[in-house]
């Protein structure tokens, strides 16, 4: 069954912090027209259906689509004209310059460099290109000769882009104007331009088993005084408010479809329905104009592996974690316990400085055997499951820009034993494959982090190779006549000429068509790299492979690839984990299709804003508000298996962050680029103690937490390249500079804790989640997570000083609660109330088992 965030009842499934209807349909009723409705009471799966048989549909007078004429205040450079169905013509103009080549790319073409052109037909220097686009917010940049991505110069609106940049923002029409509703509940007028059911999205419709589905609806906010959802020839079930904010409220509601042949549910397979939303105000009765279908035969129910529901993650980059085997090394190698700012001899002279040059070239030796040797040591520390970034050969230390996808990188495990083999194998033909030695030690290591409960994802980086890839090398060399000429994206044969990653020469990347790959022979050869790592010796058993795979870049590929790809992995081990690097709101990756989850940055921004953050600190009504919109717009399996990461090899440190806080999530954190400012010495005790409290939300929110090696070992730095020093450990001291010995203690131990007690509690990793409090004035979060073996309630002050805080419960929950993280001072329940006090940026966790909470699982 899938499990829900919020209140629940007996009657109305749960939500986000909902607000139930008043009464629940009963008997007869009258509609608006007059017309006499017999009803009868249903209840399955925990709802009240009310059946309604109408003489016509939709069951009340339609409300008229909203026509507007304005689109608001637009750029200098674009141009809008509202067409039938309520789209914006569009046309964007962009003065070149030197540029033999211009492109529009966005959300709304899914940021596709190919796929608006710009046009210049007289010759005057301004590019023009039409493109029609709905109502709302929209971000775009141009790119300029297929490589170069730039923000609209004359458009002021901007918003982040996850390279440290900006991309141009485009508001059309009213409501992409608005920040708050201007409706009145009773005033019997409903505004159509706030009304909207997306079914395509899950956020407006899941699937949660072929014949059950919960719906989702949108009003302005005070606009309405009851929604429900009538199914033609079917039941009329009212909604519930699930999220009211400034502007918009959503409306839910979980319907049952009837069975094929039937108006009633029974055991047979559900049929295909309309269903139509019916709003009231006042002594208004109308139904949205717009008809909808639900059709089982086209249903996706979205569903992830069990075991990532209970992974405490660890993220790795091998080459920085332990060195087992020094005899691998590459040389020249950095002693692990050298400072990180003072150069090695060989280091600087040839004029590079630290920055631009020679710390980007590094490595310390990190590999297989220092990461199994060490295994003991993360076994302890209570995580049980491991993303490595790539590790596949390549020249850098980070691995991005592999040379090679069928073999580990020799100086992780044998060296010198890639050479001998790559000359024998074709690339085209996985009959000719071999195993190095180093890829039998990976699967030796496999074996051992299984056998101790591990599971282990790789880093798949499909978007790109490195220079020394055999493929792009041969098509250097023989230019068009190359096996592999429609792998890369060539703009020139003569002058040779190639885009690379976000402009880097150093990271060729694959040719793109509107269904992924452009090359049919490069995508075979990604499938058949997948298979190999999936189920090494091929015969059908999974166990001696790899769990799963985190993708890089994965928005860089068109989407229909991923959607095969995911075939192809689950036909494999149907209980792989797959996951992705995505920033931003990640809606369409999470539709069942494509990913069972991403590394979930939109946790870590607000989390970060609102514990470490002085000036600039988010209320921590924002932060539930945020967190709530999140929950809403994924589905329940994903929701419980997303990656709740703070921080990562592309950012800076956490208990970094904490030291130089007040800035936008993953911004103004080098150094050397964009903040000489950055404070990158080590962090005082009150740093440490706010990121451990950012480290017990991760532990017992929602999702699965991870942790950036060394992050528990008190590691600090700033983003790229101090963020990958080499880890910390205590058997290798001393350090060159004394203050980079192993840890503060009572840190690791920390961890230990909050992880440990993740780990003891089912409600932490399953059980649904409602806030009970987001108290702006002191600054403390209280939620609720259970499950039908036990209640936990967790209290998160993120203010400088102590709280006394009353905390409201639901009905029915017990009276005893126990402290089982953290020191409680005063406890006390008084009816539905629980009085605490939290110390400062602090927080506790109490539990209590048993109880009346269904936590609707």
């Amino acid at each position: 069954m899938t499990a829900y965030y919020g209140c629940r009842s007996r009657t109305v499934p749960s939500g986000f912090g909902c607000r139930h209807p008043a009464t629940i349909l009963r008997g007869r009723r009258r509609a608006a027209r007059g017309l006499l409705i017999t009803a009868t009471v249903i209840i399955s799966f925990g709802m009240v259906q009310t059946r309604v048989y109408a003489d016509s549909w939709p069951p009340a007078p339609p409300i008229e689509a909203p026509v507007e004429h304005d689109p608001g205040k637009l750029p200098d450079s674009v141009a809008a004209k509202q067409v039938s169905g309520g789209s914006w013509r569009c046309t964007f103009s962009f003065r070149a310059g030197s540029a033999q080549a211009v492109t529009l790319a966005g959300g709304f073409n899914g940021w596709n460099p190919d796929s608006r052109s710009l046009r210049d037909p007289d010759g005057d220097g301004t590019w023009n290109v039409t493109v029609l686009l709905g109502p709302g917010k929209h971000q775009y940049k141009f790119v300029l000769d297929g490589r170069t991505w730039v923000p609209d110069p004359l458009n002021p609106d901007h918003v982040p882009d996850t390279f440290g940049g900006h991309n141009s923002a485009l508001k059309l029409g009213r409501l992409a104007h608005m920040n708050e509703s201007t409706a009145a509940v009773g005033d019997g007028r409903i505004d159509a331009l706030g009304l909207e059911h997306h079914p395509e999205t899950m956020l407006y419709r899941q699937w949660l088993d072929k014949g059950r589905l919960l719906l989702r609806y949108r009003t302005l906010s005070h606009d309405v005084r009851q929604v429900s959802v009538a199914v033609r020839n079917g039941p009329t079930v009212p909604m519930y408010v699930v999220r009211e904010g400034p502007l918009f409220t959503f409306h839910e509601a979980q319907i049952m479809l009837p069975a094929t042949g039937q108006t009633t549910v029974t055991s047979t397979p559900p049929r295909r329905v309309e269903y139509a939303f019916i709003l009231v105000d006042g002594d208004r009765r109308q139904s949205d104009a717009r008809g909808y279908v639900a059709d089982p035969a086209s249903a996706r129910v979205m569903s992830t592996p069990e075991w990532a529901k209970h992974a405490v993650w660890y993220q790795i980059m091998l080459e920085r974690f332990r060195n087992g085997d020094p005899a691998n090394d590459p040389q020249p190698a950095r002693l692990w316990t050298s400072e990180w700012f003072t150069p090695s001899p060989w280091e600087g002279r040839d004029g590079q400085t630290f920055y631009h040059g020679y710390v980007y070239n590094r490595h310390y030796g990190g590999d297989l055997e220092g990461l199994e040797q060490q295994l003991s040591y993360l076994k302890d520390l209570g995580v049980n499951a491991i993303y490595l970034n790539p590790i596949f050969k390549a020249e850098s230390h980070h691995k991005y820009d592999a040379t090679n996808y069928l073999h580990v990188d020799d100086h992780f495990g044998t060296k010198g034993d890639y050479a001998a083999v790559v000359g024998k194998e074709d690339l085209l033909d996985a009959a000719t494959w071999q195993w190095t030695q180093t890829d039998r030690r990976f699967l030796r290591f496999l074996k051992v982090a299984h056998d101790m409960g591990f599971r282990v994802i790789l880093d798949g980086v499909f978007n790109h190779v490195g220079t020394r890839h055999p493929a792009f090398q041969d098509v250097k060399k023989n230019r068009e006549k190359s096996r592999f000429a429609d792998w890369f994206d060539v703009t020139s044969w003569e002058p040779f000429r190639y885009n690379g990653w976000a402009g880097f020469g150093g990271l060729p990347v694959f040719k793109k068509s509107a269904d992924g790959l452009a090359s049919e022979a490069a995508k075979r050869h990604i499938f058949a790299v997948t298979r190999r790592w999936m189920d090494p010796n091929g015969d059908g058993d999974p166990s001696d492979g790899i769990d799963g795979w985190r993708l890089d870049v994965p928005g860089d590929i068109p989407a229909p690839f991923w959607v095969e790809w995911r075939r192809l992995v689950k036909s494999i081990n149907p209980q792989a984990f797959i996951t992705g690097e995505i920033w931003d709101r990640a809606d369409s990756w999470l539709d069942g299709r494509r990913f069972d989850a991403v590394m979930n940055y939109q946790f870590a921004a607000p989390a970060i804003a609102w514990i470490c953050n002085r000036k600039r600190k988010m209320t921590v009504s924002e932060l539930d508000r945020r967190l709530a919109d999140l929950r809403m717009a994924y589905p329940a399996a994903a929701t419980y298996v997303m990656q709740n990461l703070v921080d990562s090899h592309d950012t800076d440190r956490l208990v970094s962050m904490a030291l130089n806080p007040d800035r936008d999530y993953d911004r103004m954190n080098r150094p050397q680029n964009d903040n000489p400012n950055y404070d990158n010495s080590k962090p005082p005790p009150a740093a440490y103690q706010r990121a451990r409290l950012v480290a017990l939300l991760q532990m017992t929110y929602v999702g699965a937490p991870m942790i950036y090696y060394g992050d528990e070992a008190g590691m600090w730095g700033a983003d790229d390249p101090t963020d990958r020093k080499p880890m910390l450990w205590s058997d290798l001291e001393p350090y060159d500079k004394p203050d980079e010995n192993f840890v503060l203690r009572d840190h690791l131990d920390f961890y230990k804790r909050a992880i440990s007690l993740r780990n003891a509690h089912s409600a932490l990793r399953t059980g649904s989640f409602q806030t009970l409090l987001a108290d702006d004035g002191a600054d403390v979060w209280a939620f609720l997570r259970a499950d039908r073996k036990e209640q936990v309630v967790v209290v998160i002050n993120a203010s400088d000083s102590a709280r006394e805080v009353r905390i409201p419960l639901p009905a029915g929950q017990p009276r005893t609660w126990r402290a089982v993280f953290g020191t409680v001072d005063t406890l006390k329940t008084s009816g539905a109330q629980l009085s605490v006090r939290v110390p400062a940026v602090g927080g506790l966790v109490l539990a209590t088992r048993g109880g009346t909470i269904d936590p609707g699982r």
